[in-house]
């Protein structure tokens, strides 16, 4: 490996891994580290009845709550008061965080691992995540290197499945 790819994989996992930490870090706050206010205003205008709690009806236009209303009803009462709605909010928000850290963590070892073979020219190479799942896309110079670039992201810890989308240049 050159003393520059080096170096530009140096940088790239560098750079990544400061986004990664940084996401990870607001990612195991709690509900008291998140603002109150914003739930609070969510919350109150959402009780469309003002008593206090939120209905299956109230809460039907947030996907969220639409679909794991009755998860976020700790209590069983058929109804999530501020605090039921504050902790299922903070803790799926926290969960996302998670996940898009994971997925910025992949999309970093992809590339590194592309970087490494002096065969591809992956800054030719776009390399995205999304829930493990990873997409190649650009042009590459040879039919080899659509089939290297997709077995090195295939193996690299991780990743759950590989949408190959790499075109071969045209000379």
């Amino acid at each position: 490996m050159t003393n520059n790819t080096r170096f530009k994989l140096s940088l790239i996992v560098i750079a990544l891994g400061l986004g990664t930490a940084s996401l990870q870090a607001n990612a195991f706050g709690t509900a008291d580290d998140l603002d109150k206010t914003t739930y609070t205003d969510a919350f109150k205008a959402l009780d469309t009845d003002g008593n206090g709690t939120l209905s299956k009806s109230e809460v039907k236009h947030e996907k969220i709550f639409a679909k794991h209303f009755a998860a976020a009803d700790k209590n069983h009462d058929g109804s999530l008061d501020q605090q039921e709605y504050s902790d299922f909010r903070t803790a799926a928000e926290q969960k996302n965080v998670k996940r898009v850290a994971s997925d910025s963590w992949i999309t970093s070892k992809v590339k590194g691992e592309l970087l490494k073979d002096d065969g591809l020219k992956s800054f030719k190479i776009s390399v995205e995540t999304h829930q493990g799942m990873v997409l190649l896309s650009g042009f590459v110079a040879s039919e080899d290197q659509i089939k290297l670039a997709e077995k090195i992201a295939t193996e690299t810890k991780g990743v759950k499945s590989v949408k190959n989308s790499l075109v071969l240049k045209k000379d």
